[in-house]
Parts: C-alpha cells; sequence; structure tokens
C-alpha cells in the first residue's frame, strides 16, 4: 500500500495520525526558511503533497528535472542500502536534487521527499532566473537536507509506528503507558520542530527546546554552555530544571573549561552504573550528578558549545531510544545555530556585530560596493592602516569596486611599509544589504622571511656572495649592455688549484674558511668596480661589466699577485694559487652559455700551463691540459675494459630516531683506481667523464654493482638497507636511463623500493619539463628519487613542487654551522618542517660533530650522513661492519 493510499486510508477515520493540510504548510514554511524548493512522492510517484512554490517557479525548476528522474531518485532509495538521501546530477549546472527517504518504524520506503536548490556558488553569468526565484547557498541547502532527513522520520516514522501501536492495541490489548508514551513525544517533537522558526533570541529557542526535551525524559536538569572568546571560561546561557532541582545558572559563569571534564569535542553517555575517571566523579559529586549525556555543538568546524543533560538524586540508565533522541535534538539545535550565524540573527543589532567583529582576530572592513560607502572598520584595521594616505589609498581600492575585478591577494601599505593579506566576501549586512566584507592578516615578517630566504636561494651560503643561478642571470644582463653600448666586458673564471689539498689534508672546517678569505679578498679587489660570484666548490666568477673595462687588467694582476701570496689558515701559513680563464664579450662570443663554455677552456688552459696562471681565451689555444688528455685517455681505456678500474664505495647513512644509531643502508660512490695514476678521486674525474659523455657506462657500472650487493645485504639478514646511487644531468639526459634502472633491477633482483636515485640540483638548469618527464618515468618504476646537494644554488621552494622526488638532502654547507648559530639552526628546522608537510624524507650529509648529530635529531631528519658515523668504505669493509 502506498503512502498515498495509506494516508487517504488514515483521512476517512476518525483519528488522522497524518493531516496532510498541516504536512504541506510545514512543507511550505520549511521551504521558504532555507529559500529552496521540495515536493513529496509516494513509491509509484504519485504526489502526496504540492511543489512548494508558485507556478512561474515550479515551470522554471521543473524543466530541469525529467520524471524519469525522480523516478530513478526513488529507485535508488528503494535499494538494500536503506540510504536516506541520494543526491542526483541534472541538466542545470547551478541546480542541485537530493531525495529524502520516508520511511516506516520497520525502515520500508513509503515515499520520496524531493528537494531542490538553486546554488548561488554554481550560477554563472550567463544564467538568467526568473524574478522570484530562490537562491541559497550551498552549506545552506546541505543544513536544510540534513534537517528534512529528521523532519520527515518525527512527521511519518513516529506517527506509522502510532499506527502500527494502535493496531496491536486493538489485537493484543497493549497497555496505555507505551501508548501515551508515543502520544507525548508526539507532541513534544512537533513543539519542536515549530519553535525552530521562532524569532526570539537563540538562548530562548534553546532554553524551550531544553524544557521539552527535559519534561520529557522527566530529567533533572537540561542546559546549553558557550565557550567564550577567550577559549578558557564557559557561560552557560539556557537551562531547564526539573522538579526538585536547583539552578546551576549562577554557578556557571565563566567557569573554567578545565574544570569541565567532559568539554572536549566529544560526546559522552554515563549511566549511573558507569565507572567514572576521577576528574568526572569529582564533577558528579559536586553537582549531585547521577547521570549524564554531554554533547558537543560547532560553529564552523570549531567547538562552540555543549548540550548536558543530567539526572539528580535518583539513579539513571540511558536506553538507547533516548541517546538517539538526544542526539536528534542535538542536529536541530545545530541546525538552529547554523543558520542563526549564516543570517547574523546572533547579530540583532549593531552593537553587537560591533562586537563580534571587534574580536575576529584580524583587521575588518566592510563597505557597500554600489553606494560606494564605508559602513564598518573594527580597531585592527584602524590599527593596520593607522597612517592617512594608506587607509585613503586602500579605501579607494575597495569603493571602485576594485576587488571584484582583480584577484587580489596582498595588499602593501607603502606608508606603513606594512604587507596584508587581503580576502572579499559577499554577506548580508544587518539591515538585509548585499555588502562586501574585508578581511585582512598582517602578513609583514612572513614576507620579510620570504625575502630573505629567495635571497638565500641566489646567495651561496658559506661566502654570502652571489651564487651560480643569480651569475647567469647578472652574466645575461652584462653581456646585452655591452651589446649596447658597443664596448668589452670582461668574464673571469677563477679555480683554485691546490684547494683539494688543504681540504683533505687539513679538514673541511679549514677548508671552508679559505674559501670565506677567498671570497673577501676577491671582492675587496673588485669593490665598485666588478661583481664576484661563487659558482660552487672552488670556482669563482668575476664579472667586469663594460663601464668597468678600463679597470679590467688591473683586476686581473691584483688577483694574480694575491694568489702568490700565502695564507693564514690554523695557525700557520700555507700557499693555494688560482688558475684564471679570460673571456671578453662580444669579442668572444654574446650567448651566456657559450662564454662560460670559453672560459672554461681558458681556465684548463691555464691549469694546463701550471699553477697560478693566467690564460685568455684563443681558438688557437681552447684546448685541454695534457694531464687532463692523459687522464681522458687512460678513462677511455678504463671504460672500453669494463669499467674494472672504477670501485664502488659506500657510506652508511643512519636513522635519526631513538637513543641507539640504526644503518638503514649506504650511498654508493664511485671512486677510480687508475692502474697508471693510482686512486682518483671523483671531483677530479667525474667532471671529465660528463664532458666526455663516458659518465654514462661509469654510471650504469656503478648502479648494477650497487644493486647486485644491496640485494645481497637484504638477502643476508637486512631486508631494511637500502642503496642510494647518485645520477649525474648527462645520464639523464643522454642515453635510455628508464631501461637501464629497469635492467639494473631485474638483473639484481632487487625491490625497487630499496634503490634510491639521486639528482643533483643542476638539473634545473637543463630542459626543466623533459628532466620532470624523465624523473616521473623512473619514479613510476617504484624506486625512491633524491635532491642532493639541496641548498647549494639553483634551489627554491617552488622547485619542490616541481620535481618529483622523493627525499631532500640537505648539503654540507648547511649542516656545519647547526649547533653554533640560531639562522643555521632555524635555516635547516625551517627546510626540513617544509619537506615533512608535503611528505619528503630529509637526509642531513656533511655530519662531523657530536653536536651536529644530536641537534639534527632534534629538528626530526629522517637519516644523518657523514664523517661522524663513518667514511666511505669500500664494499668489504662495508659488508665487514655493517652486515653482522
Amino acid at each position: 500500500m502506498s503512502v498515498n493510499e495509506r494516508i487517504g486510508e488514515t483521512q476517512t477515520k476518525d483519528s488522522l495520525p497524518i493531516d496532510l493540510t498541516a504536512f504541506q504548510k510545514m512543507q511550505d514554511a520549511f521551504c521558504e526558511s532555507n529559500r529552496v524548493y521540495a515536493v513529496c512522492f509516494d513509491t509509484s510517484c504519485h504526489e502526496i503533497s504540492r511543489f512548494s512554490g508558485d507556478e512561474t517557479q515550479e515551470l522554471f525548476i521543473r524543466q530541469y528535472a525529467s520524471v524519469e528522474m525522480e523516478q530513478s531518485l526513488v529507485a535508488s532509495l528503494s535499494g538494500d542500502g536503506l540510504e536516506n538521501i541520494v543526491s542526483m546530477d541534472v541538466e542545470a549546472p547551478f541546480l542541485q536534487l537530493c531525495g529524502v527517504a520516508i520511511r516506516d518504524d520497520e525502515e520500508q520506503l513509503l515515499g520520496v521527499m524531493l528537494v531542490f536548490a538553486v546554488v548561488e556558488e554554481l550560477l554563472s553569468g550567463e544564467d538568467v532566473l526568473p524574478e522570484g526565484v530562490r537562491v541559497t547557498k550551498n552549506e545552506t541547502f546541505q543544513n536544510a537536507v540534513a534537517l528534512m532527513e529528521i523532519l520527515l522520520k518525527y512527521y511519518f516514522y513516529e506517527r506509522f509506528r502510532g499506527e502500527r501501536l494502535i493496531s496491536r492495541l486493538e489485537e493484543k490489548e497493549l497497555s496505555g503507558n507505551e501508548m501515551k508514551q508515543l502520544l507525548r513525544k508526539n507532541e513534544m517533537m512537533t513543539a519542536i520542530l515549530k519553535r525552530m522558526e521562532s524569532d526570539s533570541d537563540f538562548s530562548k529557542v534553546a532554553e524551550d527546546i531544553l524544557g521539552d526535551v527535559g519534561g520529557f525524559l522527566d530529567l533533572g536538569n537540561a542546559s546549553l554552555l558557550r565557550l567564550n572568546p577567550d577559549e578558557s571560561t564557559v557561560d552557560m546561557i539556557s537551562e531547564w530544571t526539573g522538579r526538585g532541582s536547583r539552578s546551576l545558572m549562577l554557578r556557571f559563569i565563566g567557569i573554567k573549561k578545565e574544570t569541565l571534564p567532559f568539554f572536549t569535542g566529544r560526546p559522552y553517555t554515563i549511566s549511573s552504573d558507569a565507572i567514572l575517571p576521577e576528574n568526572f566523579q569529582d564533577y558528579f559529586i559536586g553537582y549531585d550528578i547521577t547521570a549524564g549525556v554531554f554533547l558537543p555543538l560547532f560553529v564552523n568546524e570549531k567547538l562552540g558549545m555543549y548540550l548536558c543533560f543530567t539526572m539528580t538524586e535518583v539513579p539513571k540508565k540511558w536506553s538507547v531510544e533516548e541517546v538517539k533522541l538526544l542526539n536528534d535534538i542535538k542536529l536541530i539545535l545545530q541546525n538552529i545555530l547554523v543558520r542563526r550565524v549564516t543570517k547574523n540573527s546572533l547579530a540583532s543589532s549593531y552593537a553587537a556585530l560591533d562586537a563580534i567583529l571587534e574580536n575576529a582576530g584580524c583587521g575588518i572592513c566592510v563597505n557597500d560596493v554600489a553606494a560606494r560607502t564605508m559602513l564598518f572598520t573594527n580597531e585592527m584595521f584602524q590599527e593596520m592602516f593607522s597612517n592617512l594616505s594608506d587607509r585613503q589609498d586602500f579605501e579607494k581600492m575597495l569603493l571602485c569596486g576594485k576587488s571584484f575585478e582583480e584577484d587580489i591577494k596582498e595588499y602593501y601599505a607603502e606608508q606603513k611599509k606594512g604587507w596584508y593579506h587581503v580576502s572579499f566576501s559577499s554577506i548580508r549586512w544587518v539591515d538585509g544589504r548585499m555588502v562586501q566584507l574585508s578581511t585582512l592578516n598582517d602578513i609583514t615578517e612572513i614576507k620579510n622571511y620570504q625575502k630573505q630566504i629567495e635571497e638565500q636561494a641566489v646567495t651561496d651560503f658559506l661566502t654570502g656572495l652571489y651564487n651560480r643561478m643569480r651569475f647567469e642571470k647578472d652574466l645575461k644582463e652584462t653581456v646585452r649592455d655591452a651589446v649596447r653600448s658597443g664596448e668589452q666586458g670582461t668574464f673571469i673564471y677563477l679555480d683554485l688549484d691546490d684547494f683539494k689539498d688543504i681540504n683533505d689534508g687539513l679538514g673541511h672546517t679549514v677548508g671552508d674558511e679559505f674559501i670565506q678569505k677567498t671570497a673577501v679578498a676577491l671582492q675587496m679587489i673588485s669593490r665598485g668596480k666588478a661583481s664576484v660570484y661563487r659558482l660552487g666548490g672552488d670556482e669563482f666568477a668575476i664579472l667586469i661589466p663594460a663601464s668597468s673595462h678600463e679597470h679590467k687588467d688591473s683586476i686581473i694582476n691584483t688577483i694574480h699577485n694575491r694568489f702568490g701570496e700565502l695564507w693564514h689558515l690554523k695557525d700557520g701559513e700555507y700557499f693555494c694559487s688560482a688558475s684564471m680563464g679570460v673571456v671578453s664579450f662580444p669579442k668572444d662570443g654574446t650567448k651566456a652559455e657559450m662564454l662560460m663554455q670559453r672560459a672554461d677552456i681558458a681556465m684548463y688552459a691555464a691549469k694546463q700551463n701550471g699553477k697560478n696562471k693566467i690564460e685568455y681565451y684563443s681558438e688557437s689555444d681552447a684546448k685541454e691540459s695534457v694531464h687532463r688528455l692523459d687522464l681522458e685517455r687512460a678513462m677511455r681505456q678504463a671504460v672500453a675494459e669494463g669499467c674494472k678500474e672504477f670501485e664502488v664505495y659506500y657510506q652508511p647513512f643512519i636513522k635519526a630516531e631513538g637513543q641507539k644509531d640504526v644503518c638503514m643502508g649506504a650511498e654508493a660512490l664511485v671512486r677510480w683506481n687508475s692502474k697508471e695514476f693510482g686512486m682518483i678521486m671523483p671531483g677530479e674525474f667525474i667532471p671529465l667523464a660528463e664532458y666526455l659523455g663516458m659518465i654514462v657506462p661509469i654510471g650504469e657500472h656503478v648502479l648494477f654493482e650497487a644493486c647486485r650487493r644491496c640485494k645481497f645485504w637484504n638477502d643476508f639478514g637486512h631486508p631494511e638497507y637500502s642503496v642510494s646511487v647518485n645520477l649525474s644531468v648527462v645520464q639523464l639526459v643522454t642515453g635510455n636511463i628508464i631501461d637501464t634502472v629497469e635492467q639494473a633491477l631485474k638483473d639484481s633482483g632487487l625491490y625497487a623500493n630499496n634503490l634510491t636515485l639521486e639528482v643533483t640540483e643542476t638539473v634545473a638548469t637543463h630542459d626543466a619539463e623533459k628532466i620532470v618527464e624523465i624523473l616521473g618515468k623512473l619514479r613510476s618504476l617504484g624506486v625512491h628519487l633524491a635532491l642532493d646537494d639541496f641548498g647549494t644554488g639553483y634551489s627554491s621552494l617552488a622547485r619542490l613542487r616541481e620535481l618529483p622526488v622523493d627525499e631532500l638532502k640537505i648539503d654540507k654547507c648547511f649542516i656545519d654551522k647547526v649547533g653554533k648559530d640560531e639562522f643555521s639552526d632555524t635555516f635547516v628546522d625551517t627546510v626540513s618542517t617544509l619537506a615533512k608537510s608535503i611528505s619528503l624524507r630529509v637526509v642531513a650529509e656533511g655530519v662531523e660533530r657530536d653536536i651536529q648529530a644530536e641537534k639534527l635529531k632534534a629538528m626530526h631528519v629522517d637519516y644523518i650522513q657523514g664523517f661522524y658515523y663513518d667514511k666511505p668504505l669500500s664494499q668489504k669493509d662495508f659488508e665487514d661492519k655493517y652486515l653482522q
């Protein structure tokens, strides 16, 4: 039997469980207050109620909702899933449609209420609505649908249950108490639903509803507590007390939140037979409570209030039906609260609204765009724009409607030198008109820090000089200026000859000190006439613009003479010369890349002629040094013989958690044990190998060997070990690195997630789109990707979003001063925090002291690597030490 038939049948009797006229009024009032439309159908798609809206509105809405859609919604709610709310897409993108099920007390579908809404956020400038069509917010629509579910339950579910009880009463002479209780419950819910449309203050509406529920359940006390703006104290704003119970209203004024054990944002249902924690026990004794239900209410997803239903004097065990009822009451009050906040009903006067906006925690101003008038500014806004000129400029922007035409996110107050993040939204003002609400947050410190970080991205951390990234930019601009002026500029490429000996013999700390002294000396010599850059490692660039061309020889000779002198390092004096390659522009080229290449050729020619030499680029001298040619010959021979001379060393990386240092694997590092030259470190032969294209076979040799050894570690007691292998840019952009890695995994049997491929930040200077594509394909194999030497010249926060990496390796130059100065600690901690926020692992490399290790552990880096734990070890030494 359909709902229509059952309702029709009941209307022929003297007792009418469902009054269709009253139901239609309820539906119309609901739609009017929530600015939606609705119509009710039975399971045969026959109308139970009329469309809530006039004829024009009905024609407009129903042109987008066909009979087939309505039938489909009914069919969707008829399944076994027992869903109560189903949504459906319609032809108009701005129109939303939901079906709400009507079920009897046995969960059988009796009918469906279709709820329609024209959603403001989904309207475009091309949509044309008939006059008078209701428009609502998406959030209001969703709340309305949820509330409709509750309404229908108590208009149909309980009434049909009453119908069944009457039938049972006739058949089994059911006791009158249950029937009276059901009737009382229906009366109570009817009263509560009527109160939802009351214009009274929220606290008065809440008090009346608490009275309805408290009286029905015969409670001792029912109250509503509100968290104050200070978030540390609580006030009682509504209360109902049962017979014989005392009011608690005066005791709950500014009460400390910490004294209320239930004020946690979670619901609590506590019967008299429950075992109470000590804090709840003290609270119950202090207020003579024997049982209680405490339910949180949220405002804008933030805990704002608590509903409290308590018994006093007599014990109480809460039934499932009672708890369910109290949760329904909570949903009703929550809905009323959200609607009141949305409609500014809580701000019943300008004074009340002023109090709310003054305590909003940000600058706020309200203006009428149409009338071009300012309506309100809070005290914080006035402080932000204390300068009259700044305020006039900002208000001028608002009143001319610029904020609607442009996507303004940040605003700079020029006189106060303050940065503000600005957001705009349209709201309904207390007098009913639509206005623009602007909220401003002071981000001056953030912008200053961002500027510092951006400066850091182009600044060498060790010396304070500009780095390679900034040099390449300045070189292009300086060459362009020289071409325009028709004069000559000069680029000097300087490489320290003996730095490796100092760095290895005296240690990295002394090596860093020498790099710093070199930077200071070059700046002193070039001051006011040229710019000095650290390109990386022991390489520097001096850029002399065309305007200082007359000083070129003086600068070059002074630098050459300085490197002919001794340097005072670590209580001793040491000699370290420098080789310089010099190019002129536009004579030697007009492209930055070409000039750098030719300066490099000239510099190597200088090294070929001995230490502390100067070589000017010329076509006839564009050849490499004898040693470099010998290395090239030896390298080609070694590669042709299967790369057997290239040995793989392993430096362990340690998990930075807990008190015990645990090895989690190693980085594979190549050494060239040349039969002609002996052991050659990678810093000497890797650049040559990349230049000659031999880095590809050498890299493949290292990759295959490292994968084989890691598989051996995994199989013999250390399945957690992984291995990291460095990939050069040359390997990435030449050859088929994807197939190579895939073959290495296949041949070795190593699990892909135990292999990490490291790329340096130099990838940022190549074809970014191609590099990202290649890295993405590598990652799809299941291997991890790491960004090595992070922060040494090419990194920026934006690049972390572009490169598909899983791990950051913070360069040694950032780690060296960890534990020594606050800036280093803050910088490393900030990078670590940023990496964690975007799910990147963090490795600190170059750790040499225990204070560095302890500080880094406190910063929650994932792994630590460096001489503090171990130097790179041969395969045998590593496995003897770490494979036990």
